[in-house]
């Protein structure tokens, strides 16, 4: 895939979204990998919901914060963290729970408008709470309330 969609800054082109290139600097690999992450991270949310750990906390509070605006624009990081999240999805846990495949992003800048807004709207402040809950964990603050709300 070589397009993008990105709408989540204020640098947005004409205030619609960047389809080739951010104007931020964000490459379309990037946009794209970071789509895949979401996808990832959502599927990964959904299948651990009652059977989180710390490590899956730890990765879709890191996940999210990696997907931020300007906050990670390493091609080779991202995709090291989609193959983490992978990681956690082996075989037994997909089998465990008849999953066959993530959420895919392209499907979801493709709903209907005011679905897509809806849930825009939640996973951007996911991401935002997610940057608080990243920091706090890097001063060696977990909440498990907090952990849990991200599933």
């Amino acid at each position: 895939m070589s397009s993008m969609f990105c709408f989540q800054c204020e640098q947005t082109m004409n205030g619609k979204g960047c389809t080739i290139n951010g104007v931020c600097g964000k490459k379309s690999e990037v946009a794209n990998l970071q789509d895949e992450l979401i996808g990832k991270l959502v599927t990964l949310a959904i299948y651990a919901r009652d059977k989180s750990t710390p490590e899956i906390d730890k990765i879709i509070v890191d996940g999210l914060f990696t997907t931020l605006t300007n906050v990670n624009f390493d091609s080779k990081i991202i995709s090291a963290f989609c193959e983490k999240v992978d990681e956690e999805f082996d075989m037994d846990f997909r089998a465990k729970f008849g999953m066959t495949a993530e959420k895919n992003m392209i499907d979801f800048w493709n709903e209907n408008e005011d679905i897509r807004s809806l849930k825009s709207l939640i996973l951007f402040g996911m991401k935002g709470m997610a940057a608080y809950a990243h920091h706090a964990r890097v001063l060696g603050k977990v909440s498990d309330e907090i952990n849990a709300f991200f599933l």
